[in-house]
Protein backbone atom coordinates (compact mmCIF):
# COMPACT_ATOMS: atom_id res chain seq x y z
CA UNK A 1 0.00 0.00 0.00
CA UNK A 2 1.47 3.36 -0.82
CA UNK A 3 1.86 6.25 1.19
CA UNK A 4 2.95 9.89 1.26
CA UNK A 5 5.92 11.36 2.73
CA UNK A 6 6.21 15.20 2.58
CA UNK A 7 10.44 16.04 3.53
CA UNK A 8 12.32 19.29 4.16
CA UNK A 9 15.76 19.40 2.30
CA UNK A 10 18.28 22.36 2.72
CA UNK A 11 19.76 24.07 -0.70
CA UNK A 12 23.55 25.41 0.27
CA UNK A 13 26.11 27.12 -1.38
CA UNK A 14 26.95 24.36 -4.28
CA UNK A 15 23.96 24.87 -5.63
CA UNK A 16 23.15 28.55 -4.95
CA UNK A 17 22.49 29.68 -8.19
CA UNK A 18 20.26 26.24 -9.56
CA UNK A 19 16.84 26.85 -10.74
CA UNK A 20 14.08 25.62 -10.18
CA UNK A 21 13.00 23.65 -12.66
CA UNK A 22 16.98 22.46 -12.57
CA UNK A 23 16.36 21.84 -8.86
CA UNK A 24 13.34 19.56 -9.47
CA UNK A 25 15.20 17.41 -11.99
CA UNK A 26 17.89 16.66 -9.92
CA UNK A 27 16.04 15.51 -6.80
CA UNK A 28 13.88 13.23 -9.96
CA UNK A 29 17.69 11.85 -11.25
CA UNK A 30 18.21 10.87 -7.48
CA UNK A 31 14.78 9.18 -6.65
CA UNK A 32 15.60 7.45 -9.81
CA UNK A 33 19.42 6.07 -8.75
CA UNK A 34 17.80 5.60 -4.73
CA UNK A 35 15.85 3.02 -6.71
CA UNK A 36 13.02 4.53 -4.05
CA UNK A 37 9.43 3.21 -4.96
CA UNK A 38 8.29 6.09 -6.38
CA UNK A 39 4.34 6.31 -7.48
CA UNK A 40 4.36 7.62 -11.22
CA UNK A 41 1.97 9.46 -13.47
CA UNK A 42 -0.20 8.13 -15.85
CA UNK A 43 -0.10 8.73 -19.68
CA UNK A 44 2.97 8.62 -22.25
CA UNK A 45 5.97 10.07 -20.10
CA UNK A 46 5.12 8.87 -16.91
CA UNK A 47 6.65 11.16 -13.89
CA UNK A 48 7.27 10.95 -10.48
CA UNK A 49 4.09 12.23 -8.38
CA UNK A 50 6.43 14.78 -6.44
CA UNK A 51 5.16 18.37 -5.81
CA UNK A 52 7.04 21.37 -3.88
CA UNK A 53 6.48 23.93 -2.02
CA UNK A 54 7.17 27.85 -3.78
CA UNK A 55 10.24 28.24 -5.48
CA UNK A 56 13.29 29.78 -4.18
CA UNK A 57 14.59 32.65 -5.66
CA UNK A 58 18.08 32.03 -7.90
CA UNK A 59 21.25 32.86 -5.64
CA UNK A 60 19.29 32.07 -2.06
CA UNK A 61 20.11 29.35 -0.01
CA UNK A 62 17.02 27.43 2.35
CA UNK A 63 17.12 25.54 5.30
CA UNK A 64 13.36 25.19 4.66
CA UNK A 65 12.70 23.69 1.44
CA UNK A 66 9.86 21.28 1.19
CA UNK A 67 8.24 18.31 -0.86
CA UNK A 68 5.78 15.67 -1.34
CA UNK A 69 6.57 12.49 -2.41
CA UNK A 70 3.96 9.77 -3.33
CA UNK A 71 5.39 6.19 -3.34
CA UNK A 72 4.10 3.33 -4.77
CA UNK A 73 5.06 1.27 -1.40
CA UNK A 74 4.88 2.63 2.20
CA UNK A 75 8.41 2.97 3.87
CA UNK A 76 9.66 4.11 6.97
CA UNK A 77 10.44 7.95 6.84
CA UNK A 78 13.59 7.39 8.73
CA UNK A 79 14.62 4.45 5.87
CA UNK A 80 13.72 7.40 3.47
CA UNK A 81 16.05 9.76 4.51
CA UNK A 82 19.09 7.50 5.09
CA UNK A 83 18.39 6.51 1.57
CA UNK A 84 17.68 9.57 0.01
CA UNK A 85 20.61 12.07 1.26
CA UNK A 86 22.85 8.79 -0.38
CA UNK A 87 21.73 9.78 -3.74
CA UNK A 88 20.99 13.47 -3.91
CA UNK A 89 23.57 15.98 -5.27
CA UNK A 90 26.21 17.89 -3.07
CA UNK A 91 24.36 20.73 -1.37
CA UNK A 92 21.12 19.25 -0.82
CA UNK A 93 20.24 17.48 2.11
CA UNK A 94 17.11 16.01 3.79
CA UNK A 95 16.81 16.98 7.03
CA UNK A 96 13.58 15.23 7.90
CA UNK A 97 10.70 13.55 6.77
CA UNK A 98 7.08 12.66 8.00
CA UNK A 99 3.99 9.92 6.58
CA UNK A 100 1.27 12.52 5.39
CA UNK A 101 -2.56 11.74 6.40
CA UNK A 102 -5.04 11.42 3.96
CA UNK A 103 -6.11 14.32 3.05
CA UNK A 104 -3.62 16.71 3.94
CA UNK A 105 -3.81 20.26 2.35
CA UNK A 106 -1.07 20.87 -0.32
CA UNK A 107 2.03 22.51 0.83
CA UNK A 108 1.05 25.44 -2.05
CA UNK A 109 -2.09 25.96 -0.37
CA UNK A 110 -1.29 25.70 3.05
CA UNK A 111 1.91 27.89 3.10
CA UNK A 112 1.89 31.92 3.67
CA UNK A 113 4.27 32.89 5.28
CA UNK A 114 8.35 32.77 5.09
CA UNK A 115 11.24 33.47 7.67
CA UNK A 116 14.21 35.24 5.89
CA UNK A 117 17.92 36.02 6.94
CA UNK A 118 19.82 38.73 4.88
CA UNK A 119 23.83 38.77 5.51
CA UNK A 120 24.51 42.52 4.45
CA UNK A 121 27.79 43.40 4.24
CA UNK A 122 29.04 46.44 4.95
CA UNK A 123 25.65 47.86 6.81
CA UNK A 124 24.92 48.18 10.32
CA UNK A 125 22.54 47.47 12.81
CA UNK A 126 21.81 50.98 13.52
CA UNK A 127 21.27 52.08 9.79
CA UNK A 128 18.79 49.03 9.34
CA UNK A 129 17.04 50.16 12.75
CA UNK A 130 16.90 53.70 11.43
CA UNK A 131 15.78 52.20 7.74
CA UNK A 132 13.29 50.25 9.75
CA UNK A 133 11.80 52.89 12.13
CA UNK A 134 11.56 55.11 9.19
CA UNK A 135 9.35 52.51 7.29
CA UNK A 136 7.04 52.33 10.28
CA UNK A 137 5.88 55.59 9.76
CA UNK A 138 4.94 55.73 6.20
CA UNK A 139 1.73 54.96 5.03
CA UNK A 140 2.65 53.06 1.64
CA UNK A 141 5.77 51.98 0.10
CA UNK A 142 4.85 51.45 -4.16
CA UNK A 143 7.19 49.98 -6.50
CA UNK A 144 5.93 48.60 -10.10
CA UNK A 145 6.31 45.44 -10.54
CA UNK A 146 6.60 43.45 -13.93
CA UNK A 147 4.42 40.19 -14.13
CA UNK A 148 3.55 37.85 -17.04
CA UNK A 149 0.26 40.14 -17.26
CA UNK A 150 2.08 43.20 -17.65
CA UNK A 151 3.11 45.78 -14.61
CA UNK A 152 1.14 46.87 -11.62
CA UNK A 153 1.66 48.64 -8.39
CA UNK A 154 2.32 46.82 -5.38
CA UNK A 155 2.26 48.16 -2.08
CA UNK A 156 5.01 46.40 0.10
CA UNK A 157 4.30 47.35 3.34
CA UNK A 158 1.14 44.90 4.22
CA UNK A 159 3.79 41.95 3.20
CA UNK A 160 6.20 42.47 5.70
CA UNK A 161 5.32 41.08 9.14
CA UNK A 162 8.27 42.69 10.70
CA UNK A 163 11.63 42.40 11.88
CA UNK A 164 12.42 39.34 13.61
CA UNK A 165 16.36 39.97 14.36
CA UNK A 166 18.94 42.90 13.83
CA UNK A 167 22.11 42.99 14.95
CA UNK A 168 25.72 43.38 13.98
CA UNK A 169 28.09 40.56 12.66
CA UNK A 170 31.89 40.71 11.65
CA UNK A 171 32.04 43.02 8.49
CA UNK A 172 28.62 44.03 8.44
CA UNK A 173 25.13 43.37 9.46
CA UNK A 174 22.25 40.45 9.66
CA UNK A 175 18.60 40.37 9.75
CA UNK A 176 15.66 38.21 9.82
CA UNK A 177 12.76 39.06 8.23
CA UNK A 178 9.43 37.32 8.25
CA UNK A 179 7.15 37.73 5.21
CA UNK A 180 4.55 37.02 3.05
CA UNK A 181 4.93 34.31 0.56
CA UNK A 182 2.21 32.82 -1.77
CA UNK A 183 -0.60 33.16 -3.99
CA UNK A 184 -2.47 36.12 -1.48
CA UNK A 185 1.23 38.04 -1.53
CA UNK A 186 4.74 37.37 -1.75
CA UNK A 187 7.74 39.71 -0.71
CA UNK A 188 10.46 39.56 -3.65
CA UNK A 189 14.49 39.39 -2.64
CA UNK A 190 15.06 42.67 -4.73
CA UNK A 191 12.09 44.16 -2.90
CA UNK A 192 13.35 43.40 0.49
CA UNK A 193 16.14 45.32 -1.08
CA UNK A 194 14.67 48.43 -1.91
CA UNK A 195 12.68 48.31 1.53
CA UNK A 196 15.64 47.89 3.37
CA UNK A 197 18.28 49.26 1.45
CA UNK A 198 20.59 46.95 0.71
CA UNK A 199 23.02 45.97 -2.34
CA UNK A 200 21.35 42.53 -3.63
CA UNK A 201 24.02 41.61 -5.68
CA UNK A 202 26.24 41.69 -2.12
CA UNK A 203 23.74 40.31 0.06
CA UNK A 204 23.79 36.24 1.18
CA UNK A 205 20.01 35.26 1.65
CA UNK A 206 18.77 32.52 3.28
CA UNK A 207 15.07 30.89 3.38
CA UNK A 208 15.11 29.69 7.46
CA UNK A 209 11.43 28.99 7.63
CA UNK A 210 8.11 28.61 5.49
CA UNK A 211 5.14 28.74 8.02
CA UNK A 212 1.05 28.83 7.67
CA UNK A 213 0.42 31.81 9.38
CA UNK A 214 -3.13 32.29 11.37
CA UNK A 215 -2.77 35.47 13.03
CA UNK A 216 0.14 35.12 15.64
CA UNK A 217 0.95 31.57 15.48
CA UNK A 218 3.56 30.22 12.44
CA UNK A 219 3.18 26.44 12.23
CA UNK A 220 5.65 24.83 9.31
CA UNK A 221 4.47 22.38 7.36
CA UNK A 222 5.95 19.48 8.74
CA UNK A 223 6.92 18.95 12.45
CA UNK A 224 5.67 20.27 15.49
CA UNK A 225 7.88 23.68 16.38
CA UNK A 226 5.39 26.04 15.62
CA UNK A 227 5.53 29.57 17.23
CA UNK A 228 3.94 32.62 18.35
CA UNK A 229 5.35 36.11 17.24
CA UNK A 230 4.01 39.16 17.54
CA UNK A 231 4.41 41.28 14.39
CA UNK A 232 5.90 44.60 14.88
Amino acid sequence: MGSTIRFQFSKGPEVRFVSHLDLARAMERALRRAGLPVALSEGFSPRPQISYGFALPVGALSEAEYADLRLSEDMDPADFIEVYNNHIPPGFKVLQAERLAEGTPSLMSEINAALWKLELPGMSSESLQQRWQKLQGEDKFVVERQTKKGSRQVDLLPLVHGLVRIEDVSGGAEVELMAAVGREGNLRVEEMALLLGFNQAEAVVTRLGQFKKAGSCYQPPLGNRGFTWTER
